[in-house]
């Protein structure tokens, strides 16, 4: 699945671009557009080919067939020292045998822009928190430090675009979490358009205006964070973006406004009315389907929702909640719920509960074939 949307005017248009390295294919027939201004992620599993489709995005690969347009400009073929682009990439690549003012001074020194070279790096050391640090050597600063010199050096020469590979997948959890935050409120700062790959689902969720979901070379789904996690239009997204459960059934009736299906697996089949998205077109009666439920929407014990028995086969407790793994006869379920203190202990192994869940809280994922996620990474 691809996309042409955008929020804003389009700074870049990637238009039917396939990559191929032989007879393996890396990139497959990928369209979409970014906006001025917008930090949109490339996320996906290795192997998936965001990084391939960053890299022709930089001009270190040229596409097989297909476009790649800045501002309207074909740029597919041209150098990447020619594009006003910019790169962090994820070792960093930091000089040793230069300090971090020179490092950070490095891009404007090559492309011969001398005037007020100072005044610029001491701005762009301000923006990242690095005042101070201008005559450490890199071997003297932190992990953290260097990625945020490496990101000033990538900024101070003023891209139309930032690219950054996985920047922050060498950190720990703590600092990585920390530097989201500063990632994203760079980017609102300078206005930059930014585009981020990343394997994290946390890390696209909590950055990004949208995210471009990868899958074996294909964009497989292009739009908000919201939608990305809460309305996936394919099982490969419903599963890597957070957890889901996924229960199949067949429809049972549809018109334009909802469908309405049964669930298999189940002693009294259960109907359940999922909304339709205004224009799609309803699936036909006794078609296969999929409907995806996050864990956090599944409630136990509680009335009045689409209910099926279960047994609880264990737990998991993360502080703020508990997560149960349920045995139903509509197959393997999760529910996530809020644990609060006094509550008393979790429900133990082996006891029987109802789980459901409300009308609002499944997504319709009519049946596809499958894509082959078996290709690596180039």
């Amino acid at each position: 699945m691809t996309s042409t949307q955008t929020r804003a005017d389009p700074i870049l248009r990637i238009e039917s671009v396939t990559k191929s390295f032989g007879s393996f294919t890396a990139v497959r027939d990928v369209s979409l557009e970014v906006g001025e201004g917008e930090f949109v992620t490339l996320l996906g599993p290795s192997g998936c080919g965001k990084s391939t489709l960053l890299r022709m995005i930089a001009g270190f690969e040229q596409p097989t067939s297909g476009a790649i347009r800045m501002r309207g400009q074909d740029i597919s073929q041209q150098a990447a020292y020619d594009r006003e682009i910019g790169m962090v990439f994820q070792n960093l690549a930091l000089f040793p045998h230069l300090n971090v003012f020179d490092n950070v001074a490095f891009g404007l020194r090559a492309r011969r822009r001398t005037e007020g070279i100072d005044r610029k790096v001491r701005e762009m050391l301000a923006l990242v928190g690095l005042e101070g640090f201008e005559t450490r050597g890199t071997a003297q600063i932190s992990g953290g430090q260097r990625q945020r010199v490496a990101l000033a050096r990538s900024l101070v020469t003023s891209p139309d675009i930032l690219l950054l590979d996985e920047p922050l997948s060498a950190l720990d959890l703590k600092l990585r979490r920390q530097l989201q935050g500063e990632l994203k409120r760079i980017q609102q700062d300078t206005g930059i358009t930014f585009i981020f790959v990343t394997h994290d689902q946390e890390e696209a969720l909590s950055m990004s205006d949208r995210i471009a979901v990868m899958n074996a070379g294909r964009v497989e789904q292009f739009g908000s964070a919201v939608d990305t996690y809460h309305r996936p239009q394919t099982e490969f997204v419903a599963r890597f973006v957070g957890e889901t459960n996924l229960l199949r059934g067949q429809v049972h009736a549809a018109d334009a406004a909802r469908v309405t299906l049964r669930l298999d697996g189940l002693a009294a089949p259960v109907a359940v009315a999922v909304p339709l998205p205004a224009g799609e077109t309803p699936p036909g009666q006794g078609d296969p389907v999929a409907i995806s439920v996050r864990p956090e929407h599944v409630e136990l014990g509680r009335p009045g929702l689409h209910t099926c028995e279960a047994r609880v086969t264990s737990h998991s407790f993360s502080g703020a909640t508990i997560t149960y793994a349920l045995d139903s006869a509509a197959g393997p379920l999760l529910a996530r719920v809020p644990f609060q203190p006094g509550q008393g202990h979790p429900l133990p192994d082996g006891q029987s509960v109802s789980a459901g869940w409300p009308d609002e809280a499944v997504t319709l994922i009519p049946d596809q074939p499958g894509h082959d996620t078996t290709d690596k990474e180039i």
